[in-house]
């Protein structure tokens, strides 16, 4: 479990080989969902970075943006580190503008950036309201993957105090004031090295999440189960609670480290596993130190937890995946995505009461998708509990459905490898 709750919350150089995962049959009837409006916005080619506006920033023969030769700098001291001012050279994408068609209630941008060791990504947010101002820039998270702080790595984290009359910023999700509901919003990724640096940050990957509020009351139901036949994905079954007292300083493993967990679960199923050489000083009594590794290099220095959602995904990103926060409306979403060959990861929250099959509450928790019965409950592996021999569960899919959409609005990560293409991509609007 994780003590975090959401609130209400230029052409590409090179074609790559696209694989499609294995599909299991869906029945022709459109599933039921609820009518909200959830879009997710993807930027994930020179062609695509070319529809917005480049600073300082040169395109490389991977499809990539790098820092170019210009000057532009920028001071900048980790609130985390030593109190010393550093400066970065830097170059800056900005998206176009895109209008939703809607008022967007809710924002969460997800990323895929190499970092070498000293380099570092910011992503910023803004939004259009209905009068034509704009909010400002909210910083959505300041991101490496590296944890080398001698050699120049900078902390990783999200940005507290930015909330105002506009938007308040919940770690890493941006939620609209009634009245100032933005209808046309931009992205902005900043890449950053050390001045004099020769080697740069790379951006692959920039997708916003935007949606329209769900309240509860407007929960519909459960869905009707689409699929023919029972699917299970057999993903690699990791438990949280066996690395319990593991790394104090990033939680102690247990009950905080359930995101870490349930992503390296989705990374192992597809086999991009992290490297020996990275493990040998990862110290894992009872065995699988991915998993600490993972929340040690996901973990968020403001929020203080291993929990930030795109912080996750961006990770997965390190071990060549492509990976990114939405939200789904409903099991027979999921149900498309498992039956493609993509377990998922998903936020919820739930009383004991709602739930029992669980056998616990919990005020925020991640854990995976991996399959539906023949009857259509989700086969989840829920990393709370004792064992990897326990993690593989049943749970009622009428109960999990509730929890899930009404708790967090079926947020989701979706994970898997860059040549392996999304079921239905550019049909859905939310993948």
């Amino acid at each position: 479990m994780s003590p975090r709750s959401s609130f209400a919350y230029v052409a590409a150089l090179a074609a790559a080989v696209v694989l499609v995962a294995p599909t299991t049959p869906v029945h022709a009837a459109e599933p039921e969902t609820q009518s909200t409006d959830i879009t997710l916005t993807r930027w994930n080619s020179l062609e695509d970075f070319a529809k917005g506006r480049s600073s300082n920033l040169r395109p490389d023969r991977h499809g990539t943006l790098r820092i170019g030769r210009g000057s532009e700098t920028t001071a900048y001291t980790d609130p985390f580190g030593d109190g010393t001012a550093k400066t970065y050279e830097y170059g800056t994408w900005t998206s176009p503008v895109v209008k939703t068609g809607y008022p967007i209630d809710e924002s969460v941008t997800s990323w895929d950036v190499d970092t070498p060791t000293g380099t570092w990504a910011e992503i910023r947010f803004r939004g259009r309201k209905a009068d034509g101002t704009w909010t400002k820039w909210f910083v959505m998270g300041r991101w490496t993957a590296g944890d080398d702080f001698a050699a120049g790595d900078i902390h990783r984290t999200s940005v507290e105090g930015q909330s105002d009359t506009d938007a308040a910023l919940y770690t890493d999700t941006y939620v609209a004031r009634t009245g100032k509901e933005p209808e046309a919003f931009q992205t902005r990724v900043t890449l950053l090295r050390p001045e004099g640096a020769t080697v740069s940050p790379s951006l692959r990957t920039v997708s916003t999440l935007t949606n329209e509020y769900l309240p509860d009351s407007a929960y519909p139901g459960t869905s009707t189960p689409t699929l023919d036949d029972a699917i299970d994905l057999r993903v690699p079954p990791f438990s949280q609670n066996i690395h319990r007292g593991e790394y104090p300083d990033f939680g102690g493993g247990g009950q905080v480290w359930c995101s870490p967990t349930s992503t390296s679960m989705v990374q192992y199923h597809w086999g991009h596993e992290v490297p020996a050489s990275e493990l040998t000083d990862i110290e894992a009594p009872n065995g699988d130190p991915q998993v600490a590794y993972a929340a040690i290099n996901t973990w968020d220095y403001a929020y203080e937890g291993a929990g930030n959602w795109p912080f996750n995904t961006a990770y997965a990103g390190r071990w060549g995946l492509d990976g990114f926060v939405t939200r789904l409306r409903s099991l027979a979403e999921a149900e498309a995505l498992v039956a493609a060959g993509f377990p998922l990861v998903v936020s919820a929250s739930w009383e004991l009461e709602e739930m029992p099959e669980s056998g616990y509450g919990t005020d925020g928790h991640l854990l995976v998708i991996g399959g539906f019965t023949a009857e259509g409950d989700p086969i989840v592996y829920d990393p709370n509990h004792s064992s990897n021999d326990e993690v593989r569960n049943v749970y009622t899919r009428e109960n999990f459905e509730r929890v899930w959409q009404t708790s967090t609005d079926g947020i989701t990560y979706v994970i898997h490898p860059r040549d392996v293409r999304l079921p239905g991509a550019g049909k859905a609007t939310n993948w």
